[in-house]
Protein backbone atom coordinates (compact mmCIF):
# COMPACT_ATOMS: atom_id res chain seq x y z
CA UNK A 1 0.00 0.00 0.00
CA UNK A 2 0.89 3.42 -0.61
CA UNK A 3 2.00 5.32 2.81
CA UNK A 4 0.06 8.27 3.77
CA UNK A 5 1.53 11.44 2.66
CA UNK A 6 -0.15 13.82 4.94
CA UNK A 7 -2.65 16.25 5.17
CA UNK A 8 -3.97 18.02 2.18
CA UNK A 9 -5.65 21.20 2.42
CA UNK A 10 -5.74 22.60 -0.68
CA UNK A 11 -9.32 23.09 -2.82
CA UNK A 12 -8.09 20.65 -5.31
CA UNK A 13 -6.01 17.85 -5.22
CA UNK A 14 -2.10 19.16 -6.10
CA UNK A 15 -2.25 16.90 -9.14
CA UNK A 16 0.65 16.87 -12.27
CA UNK A 17 0.88 14.87 -15.67
CA UNK A 18 2.34 11.03 -14.75
CA UNK A 19 4.04 11.42 -17.91
CA UNK A 20 6.95 13.81 -16.46
CA UNK A 21 8.24 11.15 -14.87
CA UNK A 22 8.45 9.56 -18.01
CA UNK A 23 11.81 10.27 -18.90
CA UNK A 24 13.09 9.05 -15.86
CA UNK A 25 11.67 6.13 -16.09
CA UNK A 26 12.39 5.04 -19.71
CA UNK A 27 16.12 5.70 -18.86
CA UNK A 28 16.18 3.32 -16.52
CA UNK A 29 16.74 0.89 -18.86
CA UNK A 30 19.97 2.35 -20.36
CA UNK A 31 21.50 1.37 -17.28
CA UNK A 32 20.42 -2.19 -16.34
CA UNK A 33 17.04 -1.36 -13.82
CA UNK A 34 13.97 -2.18 -15.23
CA UNK A 35 11.44 0.14 -14.40
CA UNK A 36 9.27 -2.12 -12.56
CA UNK A 37 12.06 -2.15 -9.73
CA UNK A 38 11.48 1.63 -8.98
CA UNK A 39 7.70 1.59 -9.76
CA UNK A 40 6.13 -1.65 -8.12
CA UNK A 41 6.72 -0.37 -4.56
CA UNK A 42 5.13 2.78 -5.55
CA UNK A 43 2.24 0.56 -6.58
CA UNK A 44 2.37 1.86 -10.40
CA UNK A 45 3.79 0.79 -13.68
CA UNK A 46 5.06 1.73 -16.98
CA UNK A 47 2.03 2.09 -18.63
CA UNK A 48 0.60 4.08 -15.71
CA UNK A 49 3.32 6.55 -15.79
CA UNK A 50 3.77 6.45 -19.56
CA UNK A 51 0.04 7.46 -20.28
CA UNK A 52 -0.70 11.29 -20.85
CA UNK A 53 -4.04 11.01 -19.35
CA UNK A 54 -2.98 10.05 -16.46
CA UNK A 55 -2.28 12.42 -13.58
CA UNK A 56 -0.58 11.50 -10.12
CA UNK A 57 -0.25 13.29 -6.82
CA UNK A 58 2.92 15.77 -7.01
CA UNK A 59 4.24 14.00 -3.83
CA UNK A 60 4.03 10.43 -6.01
CA UNK A 61 6.13 11.76 -8.56
CA UNK A 62 8.79 13.28 -6.57
CA UNK A 63 8.74 9.77 -4.66
CA UNK A 64 9.22 8.42 -8.49
CA UNK A 65 12.49 10.87 -8.84
CA UNK A 66 13.70 9.75 -5.59
CA UNK A 67 13.47 6.11 -6.29
CA UNK A 68 14.82 6.02 -10.10
CA UNK A 69 18.01 8.03 -8.18
CA UNK A 70 18.46 5.73 -5.27
CA UNK A 71 18.58 2.99 -7.71
CA UNK A 72 21.00 4.72 -10.31
CA UNK A 73 22.67 7.76 -9.19
CA UNK A 74 22.17 11.18 -7.42
CA UNK A 75 23.08 13.07 -10.77
CA UNK A 76 21.08 10.43 -12.99
CA UNK A 77 17.69 12.43 -13.15
CA UNK A 78 19.33 15.77 -13.86
CA UNK A 79 21.70 13.81 -16.28
CA UNK A 80 18.29 12.49 -18.17
CA UNK A 81 17.50 16.01 -17.98
CA UNK A 82 19.93 17.30 -20.11
CA UNK A 83 19.03 15.28 -23.13
CA UNK A 84 15.42 16.19 -23.00
CA UNK A 85 13.90 18.04 -25.41
CA UNK A 86 10.70 20.33 -24.12
CA UNK A 87 8.51 20.12 -27.43
CA UNK A 88 9.11 16.26 -27.24
CA UNK A 89 8.48 16.00 -23.64
CA UNK A 90 5.22 18.22 -23.26
CA UNK A 91 2.01 16.71 -24.69
CA UNK A 92 1.37 20.09 -25.79
CA UNK A 93 4.33 21.08 -26.98
CA UNK A 94 3.94 21.44 -30.61
CA UNK A 95 2.67 25.34 -29.60
CA UNK A 96 6.48 25.23 -28.47
CA UNK A 97 7.63 24.16 -31.77
CA UNK A 98 6.49 27.53 -33.31
CA UNK A 99 8.55 29.89 -30.91
CA UNK A 100 11.02 32.16 -33.36
CA UNK A 101 12.52 33.34 -30.19
CA UNK A 102 13.84 32.58 -26.74
CA UNK A 103 11.64 34.75 -24.91
CA UNK A 104 8.72 33.17 -27.13
CA UNK A 105 9.92 29.80 -26.11
CA UNK A 106 9.39 30.74 -22.33
CA UNK A 107 6.51 32.72 -23.03
CA UNK A 108 4.62 29.86 -24.93
CA UNK A 109 5.81 27.34 -22.43
CA UNK A 110 3.78 28.79 -19.38
CA UNK A 111 1.02 28.73 -21.27
CA UNK A 112 1.34 24.91 -22.43
CA UNK A 113 2.91 23.76 -18.67
CA UNK A 114 -0.57 25.45 -16.95
CA UNK A 115 -2.23 22.33 -18.32
CA UNK A 116 0.30 20.05 -16.79
CA UNK A 117 -0.04 20.72 -13.09
CA UNK A 118 -2.86 22.75 -11.06
CA UNK A 119 -0.86 23.07 -8.03
CA UNK A 120 2.47 24.75 -9.25
CA UNK A 121 3.02 27.66 -11.16
CA UNK A 122 5.59 28.52 -13.60
CA UNK A 123 6.36 32.16 -14.95
CA UNK A 124 8.73 34.35 -16.76
CA UNK A 125 9.84 38.03 -15.19
CA UNK A 126 11.80 40.27 -16.71
CA UNK A 127 13.01 43.03 -14.68
CA UNK A 128 15.65 45.06 -16.20
CA UNK A 129 18.64 43.58 -17.20
CA UNK A 130 17.56 40.55 -15.58
CA UNK A 131 14.97 37.75 -16.70
CA UNK A 132 13.90 34.98 -13.61
CA UNK A 133 12.24 31.93 -15.00
CA UNK A 134 10.70 30.46 -11.65
CA UNK A 135 8.53 27.69 -10.41
CA UNK A 136 6.77 27.87 -7.11
CA UNK A 137 4.63 25.26 -5.87
CA UNK A 138 1.25 25.89 -4.64
CA UNK A 139 0.54 23.23 -1.79
CA UNK A 140 3.01 22.23 0.65
CA UNK A 141 5.18 19.31 -0.24
CA UNK A 142 5.75 16.21 2.15
CA UNK A 143 8.32 14.37 -0.25
CA UNK A 144 11.54 16.08 -1.57
CA UNK A 145 10.88 17.71 -4.36
CA UNK A 146 15.04 18.15 -4.94
CA UNK A 147 15.41 15.32 -8.15
CA UNK A 148 12.72 16.60 -10.15
CA UNK A 149 13.71 19.90 -9.60
CA UNK A 150 17.58 18.31 -10.65
CA UNK A 151 15.56 16.99 -13.92
CA UNK A 152 13.45 19.97 -14.87
CA UNK A 153 16.38 22.74 -13.97
CA UNK A 154 19.00 20.74 -16.10
CA UNK A 155 15.98 20.63 -19.23
CA UNK A 156 16.56 24.74 -19.08
CA UNK A 157 19.71 25.41 -18.44
CA UNK A 158 21.01 22.71 -20.98
CA UNK A 159 18.06 24.41 -23.72
CA UNK A 160 19.75 28.16 -22.83
CA UNK A 161 23.46 26.33 -23.09
CA UNK A 162 22.43 25.26 -27.17
CA UNK A 163 20.64 28.75 -28.27
CA UNK A 164 23.59 30.60 -26.45
CA UNK A 165 26.27 28.18 -28.13
CA UNK A 166 29.73 30.03 -27.90
CA UNK A 167 28.04 33.20 -26.40
CA UNK A 168 27.28 31.79 -23.60
CA UNK A 169 28.40 32.57 -20.17
CA UNK A 170 28.06 30.09 -16.95
CA UNK A 171 28.78 33.58 -14.65
CA UNK A 172 25.68 35.41 -15.66
CA UNK A 173 23.23 32.86 -14.81
CA UNK A 174 22.08 32.20 -10.91
CA UNK A 175 20.33 28.97 -10.27
CA UNK A 176 18.24 27.98 -7.08
CA UNK A 177 17.62 24.60 -6.37
CA UNK A 178 16.54 23.06 -3.04
CA UNK A 179 19.63 20.77 -3.61
CA UNK A 180 22.51 21.14 -5.66
CA UNK A 181 24.31 18.05 -5.03
CA UNK A 182 21.55 16.59 -7.16
CA UNK A 183 23.09 18.46 -10.07
CA UNK A 184 26.51 17.00 -12.12
CA UNK A 185 29.52 18.42 -11.29
CA UNK A 186 30.01 19.48 -15.14
CA UNK A 187 27.21 21.33 -15.54
CA UNK A 188 27.86 23.96 -18.31
CA UNK A 189 30.00 25.37 -15.78
CA UNK A 190 26.79 26.92 -14.05
CA UNK A 191 26.81 26.48 -10.09
CA UNK A 192 23.75 26.13 -8.30
CA UNK A 193 22.57 27.68 -5.22
CA UNK A 194 20.70 26.05 -2.22
CA UNK A 195 17.13 27.52 -1.78
CA UNK A 196 13.89 26.35 -0.40
CA UNK A 197 11.91 23.36 -1.51
CA UNK A 198 9.20 25.29 -2.51
CA UNK A 199 10.12 25.88 -6.26
CA UNK A 200 13.20 26.83 -7.94
CA UNK A 201 14.57 29.53 -10.18
CA UNK A 202 16.80 30.51 -12.94
CA UNK A 203 18.33 34.14 -13.08
CA UNK A 204 20.01 35.03 -16.82
CA UNK A 205 20.17 38.31 -18.79
CA UNK A 206 17.25 39.47 -20.45
CA UNK A 207 18.81 40.14 -23.36
CA UNK A 208 19.19 36.12 -24.30
CA UNK A 209 15.52 36.12 -24.80
CA UNK A 210 15.71 38.27 -28.25
CA UNK A 211 18.38 35.35 -29.39
CA UNK A 212 16.58 33.39 -32.55
CA UNK A 213 15.71 29.64 -31.91
CA UNK A 214 16.94 27.53 -35.09
CA UNK A 215 13.63 25.53 -35.85
CA UNK A 216 15.38 22.11 -36.80
CA UNK A 217 16.53 22.43 -32.71
CA UNK A 218 12.78 21.93 -31.75
CA UNK A 219 11.44 19.77 -34.22
CA UNK A 220 8.61 17.99 -32.91
CA UNK A 221 7.41 14.24 -34.09
CA UNK A 222 4.25 14.33 -35.64
CA UNK A 223 3.44 11.13 -32.78
CA UNK A 224 3.77 13.96 -29.96
CA UNK A 225 0.95 16.30 -31.92
CA UNK A 226 -1.65 16.38 -28.93
CA UNK A 227 -3.98 18.98 -28.89
CA UNK A 228 -6.72 18.24 -26.22
CA UNK A 229 -8.16 20.14 -24.06
CA UNK A 230 -9.20 17.26 -21.86
CA UNK A 231 -5.75 16.80 -21.41
CA UNK A 232 -5.57 19.62 -18.73
CA UNK A 233 -4.68 18.72 -15.29
CA UNK A 234 -8.21 18.64 -13.59
CA UNK A 235 -9.06 21.77 -11.20
CA UNK A 236 -12.08 20.54 -9.43
CA UNK A 237 -11.31 17.59 -6.57
CA UNK A 238 -13.93 15.34 -7.51
CA UNK A 239 -12.41 15.80 -11.20
CA UNK A 240 -8.69 14.96 -9.61
CA UNK A 241 -10.18 12.12 -7.38
CA UNK A 242 -11.73 9.88 -10.51
CA UNK A 243 -8.87 10.33 -12.42
CA UNK A 244 -6.59 8.53 -9.73
CA UNK A 245 -8.62 6.13 -9.37
CA UNK A 246 -8.97 4.96 -12.95
CA UNK A 247 -5.41 4.86 -12.44
CA UNK A 248 -5.44 2.32 -9.70
CA UNK A 249 -8.70 0.46 -10.62
CA UNK A 250 -6.73 -3.01 -11.38
CA UNK A 251 -4.85 -2.78 -8.40
CA UNK A 252 -5.95 -5.46 -6.14
CA UNK A 253 -7.79 -4.91 -3.29
CA UNK A 254 -8.37 -1.02 -4.33
CA UNK A 255 -10.40 0.52 -1.92
CA UNK A 256 -10.96 3.38 0.48
CA UNK A 257 -8.32 2.81 2.54
CA UNK A 258 -5.86 3.11 -0.46
CA UNK A 259 -7.44 5.76 -2.05
CA UNK A 260 -7.13 8.04 0.71
CA UNK A 261 -3.49 6.84 1.48
CA UNK A 262 -3.01 8.20 -2.02
CA UNK A 263 -4.77 11.80 -1.66
CA UNK A 264 -2.64 12.05 1.87
CA UNK A 265 -5.82 12.07 3.89
CA UNK A 266 -7.53 10.22 6.87
CA UNK A 267 -10.96 8.19 5.30
CA UNK A 268 -13.48 10.90 7.18
CA UNK A 269 -11.25 14.02 5.63
CA UNK A 270 -11.76 12.39 2.36
CA UNK A 271 -15.46 11.63 3.27
CA UNK A 272 -15.88 15.48 4.15
CA UNK A 273 -14.07 16.82 1.48
CA UNK A 274 -16.90 14.93 -0.95
CA UNK A 275 -19.66 16.07 0.93
CA UNK A 276 -20.63 19.05 -2.00
CA UNK A 277 -20.77 16.48 -4.13
CA UNK A 278 -23.08 14.40 -2.06
CA UNK A 279 -20.91 11.29 -2.44
CA UNK A 280 -18.86 9.52 -0.19
CA UNK A 281 -15.41 7.83 -1.58
CA UNK A 282 -17.01 4.28 -1.54
CA UNK A 283 -19.63 5.40 -3.96
CA UNK A 284 -17.58 7.55 -6.15
CA UNK A 285 -15.08 4.69 -6.26
CA UNK A 286 -18.15 1.76 -6.97
CA UNK A 287 -19.23 4.18 -9.77
CA UNK A 288 -16.38 4.24 -11.47
CA UNK A 289 -15.68 0.71 -11.35
CA UNK A 290 -19.25 -0.15 -12.83
CA UNK A 291 -18.51 2.80 -16.05
CA UNK A 292 -15.36 0.86 -16.74
CA UNK A 293 -17.01 -2.80 -16.27
CA UNK A 294 -20.21 -1.69 -18.20
CA UNK A 295 -17.48 -0.04 -20.98
CA UNK A 296 -15.18 -3.36 -21.09
CA UNK A 297 -18.01 -5.80 -21.31
CA UNK A 298 -20.55 -4.19 -24.42
CA UNK A 299 -18.06 -1.56 -26.54
CA UNK A 300 -14.36 -3.61 -25.84
CA UNK A 301 -16.88 -7.13 -25.91
CA UNK A 302 -13.82 -8.25 -23.05
CA UNK A 303 -15.25 -11.73 -21.12
CA UNK A 304 -16.17 -11.18 -17.43
CA UNK A 305 -13.00 -12.76 -16.48
CA UNK A 306 -10.91 -9.92 -18.40
CA UNK A 307 -12.92 -7.49 -16.87
CA UNK A 308 -12.57 -8.61 -13.45
CA UNK A 309 -8.88 -8.53 -13.68
CA UNK A 310 -8.63 -4.98 -15.62
CA UNK A 311 -11.02 -3.78 -12.26
CA UNK A 312 -8.72 -5.65 -9.84
CA UNK A 313 -10.93 -8.54 -8.84
CA UNK A 314 -8.67 -11.86 -8.71
CA UNK A 315 -12.35 -13.69 -8.30
CA UNK A 316 -14.39 -13.17 -11.35
CA UNK A 317 -17.58 -14.44 -9.19
CA UNK A 318 -16.98 -11.41 -6.35
CA UNK A 319 -16.97 -9.05 -9.73
CA UNK A 320 -20.03 -10.31 -10.87
CA UNK A 321 -21.37 -10.60 -7.04
CA UNK A 322 -20.69 -6.51 -7.62
CA UNK A 323 -21.69 -6.14 -10.77
CA UNK A 324 -24.56 -7.38 -10.21
CA UNK A 325 -25.38 -5.00 -7.09
CA UNK A 326 -24.02 -2.24 -9.12
CA UNK A 327 -26.76 -3.04 -12.26
CA UNK A 328 -29.31 -5.58 -10.98
CA UNK A 329 -28.27 -7.61 -13.88
CA UNK A 330 -25.04 -10.61 -13.97
CA UNK A 331 -22.35 -9.09 -16.64
CA UNK A 332 -23.48 -11.54 -18.98
CA UNK A 333 -27.21 -10.70 -18.82
CA UNK A 334 -25.90 -6.98 -19.45
CA UNK A 335 -23.92 -7.36 -22.31
CA UNK A 336 -26.68 -8.84 -23.94
CA UNK A 337 -29.12 -5.99 -23.01
CA UNK A 338 -26.91 -3.37 -24.04
CA UNK A 339 -24.89 -4.25 -26.69
CA UNK A 340 -27.38 -2.60 -29.48
CA UNK A 341 -26.87 0.53 -27.72
CA UNK A 342 -22.96 0.94 -28.30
Amino acid sequence: MTRRLGNNTDQSLPLVRASVAGPVVAALRSVGVEPAFVLDPLGLNEAQVMDPKNFLRHDTVYQIYQAVAEATSTDFCARVGQSVDLVKFLPLGDMLAEALTLGDFFTRFTQAVSKESNAVTQSLFVEGEHAYFSAKRNFQISVSPSQTDAFLTSIWISLLHRVLDFRWDPNQVILRVSDPDALPGQFHGVRAIKCNPQGFSIRFPSSWLSYRLRPEALENPPDYRVMDEDLAAPQDFLAGLKGLIRVHLADSGFGVDELADLCGFHQETLNNRLGPYGQTASQVIARIKQEEAERLLVKDNKSVGETAQRLGYADPTAFSRAFRKWTGLSPAAYRKSNREDW
